[in-house]
C-alpha cells in the first residue's frame, strides 16, 4: 500500500476513533488511591540554567535524575512523551490507535502516523522493527517487567572497556544493589492464583529442556523470574507512592491501569521530584552544542501555541538518557551542529537477539491473553510473563544460549492476534503433532476459540551487534542491518520454539516478520525487537567506542572526553545481552551516577525517607 494512502486511513481511523470514544463511557477502575502528577504543567516553567539537564525518563535518565537530585544539584528532566498515570492507559482497540505512532521507512517508501508524544512508538526499517515506550517513565510503560541478570560470560567480551570489566564486583554488588532496591523485583508468589499458562510453560521446559541441553531435570530451566511487579496493596511505598497488587490482568504491555507495575513512575521519577527536581513533558531535544564552559541544549515543546519554536535552556552537565535510538539521534544532529564526536556514533547496534513464536491451538487451555476490566478475578491470566525457560548453559558457547519466556497479549488486542494466527496457521504455521487420527482432525476444527489454547513465546538471544543507527534525509533515525535474520541465533531459536509447540501439540507459527506473512511479502527475514541497544557503545576510546566507561562522551576519535556530557542507557551496551536488558542497564546506569559523583565531589544519599 502507498504510504501515503496509509496515512490518509490512519488520520480517518484517528479521527472516527476520536468520535467513537466521545461517545462511550470511560472505564473507571477500582482505586482507593490517588496519583499526583509528576510533571510540570508547562514548558514555560523550564529555567533557563540547571546543574543538571536529563534527556529522557527510561531507565537511565530516571536513575541520572533520582541520583542527581539526592546529591542535591538542580535538576531539569526532559522527556518528549506524556504522563500518564494509572487509569489512564489505553484499554480497547480505538484508545490504543490513538495511543500509537508509527514511523514507517523501508527505503522505498515512508510515511508517519499518530503524533510524537503517543505512547506506542514504533519505527518500521527494512531489516529491524522497533517497538518501544514513549512517555514519562520510558520503555518501563509498556515493557513485561522481567528483572533478569546477564549471563555472567556477557561481560567477559572486551567489547567492554577494561575499566568497567575491572569494576565487576562493585557493579555486581553495590550498583545491582542499589537498583533492586528501587525496583523491587519478585517473582509472582506461590501464594498468588496458579496460572494455566504456566503449567503450559514447564510442560514445554520438559521437552526443550532434554532436546537442548540434555537434562531431564526440568527445574534447573524451568522458574518464576523476578518481576518488576507489586503482589501487595501499600497506601505508600519506599518512595511514597501508594499502589494496589496485582491483579493478574495480563495487560501489563499496554500499561498497568491498576499501579501494581513497578514502572519508573512508581520509584526513581518521583524519589527524583521529591529531592527538587523538574520534570517537564512533551518536549523533544534537537541537538546538544558546547558553549564556553557551559552546554546549550536546544528543545521544542509539543503542548503550546508556540510548539515546534525551537528553544534553548543552558546546563553545567547534560545527561542523555532518551534510549538506544533516542540518544544516539540526538548525538547525531548535535554532530551535524558542529560537536566532534567519534566516527562509532550509530555502530554496535543490536536487536538483543529478540524475536517471538506461537504455539497455536493445542489441545489443552493455555489462558494466555489479558483480560477486560470486567474479568473474573478467580481466573487471572498474571502479569505478561510470569515464567521462563533459561537455556543458557556454561557448558554451550555463549552464543548459543536463550531464554523462551511466556507472553500475554493486552486484551484489547485479542481479534487482531486471533486473526493473525489463523492466517499464519495457514500461511507459515507447521503441524507439530502430524499423526492425528481422523476423528481428531475433525475435533480439532470444531473447537472455538483457538486463541485461549495459544502461547506466545519471547526469546532474547545473542545477535552479533553489527547494526548501525543513521539519519535519513528528512532526520528521521535509520535501523541498518543487512541481513540480521540470516544470524544462526535466530535459526537456533526457531528450533527450540518448535520443541516447545510440539510438546504442546499445537500448530508451530515462526515471527510472521521472520518466517511468516511478512516476511514473504517482503521476501526479506526481518527482526523485531522491543530491546534496542547500542549506538552510542562504551569502549577505550573514540576509536572502538562513542563513550568511556564512565558514560562520557569522547571529543571525536581520541581518548579525550567531554567530561560534563554523558550517556547512560541502552545505548552504550557494546553488545548483545541475551535477556531482557532492564536490570543491566540500571546497574550500568548507577556505576555512571556512582563514577559522576565521585569525579564532581558530589554525595549521594541513597536512604529512604529524607525528602527535600
Amino acid at each position: 500500500m502507498p504510504a501515503r494512502i496509509l496515512a490518509e486511513r490512519w488520520a480517518l481511523l484517528g479521527r472516527a476513533t476520536g468520535k467513537l470514544l466521545t461517545s462511550c463511557a470511560s472505564k473507571t477502575f477500582p482505586f482507593q488511591y490517588t496519583y499526583e502528577r509528576l510533571s510540570k504543567s508547562t514548558a514555560t516553567d523550564i529555567k533557563a540554567k540547571y546543574n543538571v539537564v536529563v534527556i529522557g525518563s527510561g531507565y537511565g535518565g530516571s536513575i541520572a535524575a533520582s541520583r542527581a537530585a539526592r546529591a542535591g544539584v538542580s535538576v531539569c528532566v526532559l522527556e518528549r512523551g506524556k504522563e500518564l498515570q494509572p487509569g489512564e492507559y489505553p484499554d480497547d482497540i480505538c484508545q490504543a490507535a490513538q495511543e500509537t505512532q508509527v514511523d514507517y521507512n523501508t527505503g522505498d517508501s515512508s510515511c508517519k502516523l499518530g503524533q510524537p508524544t503517543d505512547l506506542v512508538d514504533v519505527i518500521v526499517n527494512h531489516d529491524v522493527t522497533v517497538v518501544k515506550g514513549c512517555g514519562l517513565g520510558g520503555g518501563s510503560l509498556i515493557n513485561a517487567n522481567v528483572g533478569l541478570d546477564c549471563d555472567p560470560r556477557v561481560f567477559d567480551d572486551e567489547a567492554w572497556p577494561k575499566a568497567f570489566r575491572d569494576d565487576l564486583a562493585t557493579v555486581n554488588g553495590v550498583d545491582r544493589e542499589h537498583a533492586w532496591q528501587m525496583l523491587k523485583p519478585a517473582p509472582y508468589p506461590h501464594w498468588y492464583p496458579s496460572l494455566t499458562k504456566m503449567g503450559q510453560v514447564k510442560k514445554a521446559a520438559k521437552a526443550v529442556a532434554k532436546e537442548v541441553l540434555d537434562i531431564e531435570d526440568v527445574d534447573k530451566v524451568f522458574y518464576r523470574p523476578p518481576l518488576y511487579v507489586n503482589f501487595k496493596d501499600t497506601k505508600s511505598n519506599h518512595v511514597g507512592v501508594p499502589q494496589l497488587a496485582c491483579v493478574g490482568c495480563g495487560n501489563c504491555c499496554s500499561g498497568c491501569n491498576y499501579g501494581a507495575k513497578n514502572t519508573l513512575i512508581m520509584n526513581y521519577l518521583p524519589d527524583a521530584k521529591n529531592h527538587g527536581a523538574d520534570i517537564f513533558t512533551k518536549v523533544e531535544i534537537e541537538a546538544i552544542e558546547r558553549d564556553g564552559e557551559e552546554w546549550r541544549v536546544s528543545y521544542v515543546t509539543h503542548a503550546d501555541d508556540n510548539a515546534g519554536e525551537e528553544r534553548i535552556l543552558r546546563a553545567d552537565i547534560v545527561i542523555l538518557g532518551a534510549g538506544s535510538l533516542g540518544s544516539t539521534k540526538i548525538l547525531l544532529n548535535s554532530r551535524k551542529r558542529g560537536l566532534n564526536l567519534s566516527d562509532q556514533l550509530g555502530e554496535h547496534f543490536s536487536t538483543n537477539g529478540d524475536t517471538i513464536s506461537f504455539s497455536y491451538d493445542g489441545p489443552d487451555p493455555v489462558e494466555s491473553v489479558g483480560l477486560p476490566p470486567d474479568f473474573d478475578e478467580e481466573k487471572p491470566v498474571g502479569p505478561c510473563i510470569s515464567s521462563i525457560i533459561d537455556l543458557r548453559s556454561p557448558q554451550k558457547p555463549l552464543r548459543q544460549g536463550y531464554v523462551i519466556e511466556d507472553s500475554s497479549p493486552p486484551h484489547m488486542t485479542e481479534m487482531l492476534y486471533s486473526i493473525l494466527m489463523a492466517v499464519e496457521s495457514h500461511v507459515s504455521g507447521i503441524d507439530t503433532f502430524p499423526d492425528k487420527s481422523l476423528w481428531e482432525e475433525v475435533m480439532h476444527s470444531l473447537r472455538p476459540d483457538n486463541i485461549s489454547r495459544t502461547l506466545g513465546m519471547l526469546t532474547m538471544s545473542q545477535d552479533k551487534a553489527q547494526g548501525k543507527l543513521i539519519l535519513d534525509e528528512q532526520g528521521a533515525i535509520v535501523m541498518h542491518y543487512p541481513n540480521i535474520g540470516e544470524e544462526k541465533n535466530f535459526e537456533l531459536v526457531n528450533k527450540g520454539h518448535m520443541v516447545a509447540a510440539g510438546s504442546l501439540k499445537g500448530t508451530f507459527i515462526p515471527n510472521p516478520a521472520w518466517g511468516g506473512l511478512f516476511a514473504m511479502s517482503r521476501d526479506v527475514k526481518s527482526v523485531i525487537t522491543v530491546h534496542p541497544l547500542g549506538g552510542c557503545a562504551m569502549g577505550e576510546s573514540g576509536l572502538t567506542g562513542v563513550v568511556n566507561h564512565k558514560g562520557q562522551v569522547f571529543e571525536g576519535n581520541t581518548s579525550e572526553v567531554y567530561d560534563t556530557l554523558y550517556v547512560v542507557d541502552g545505548a552504550v551496551i557494546p553488545r548483545s545481552l541475551g535477556v531482557n536488558p532492564t536490570l543491566t542497564i540500571c546497574m550500568v546506569a548507577e556505576r555512571c551516577m556512582r563514577l559522576m559523583a565521585e569525579d564532581c565531589g558530589w554525595t549521594i544519599d541513597y536512604g529512604f525517607g529524607k525528602k527535600r
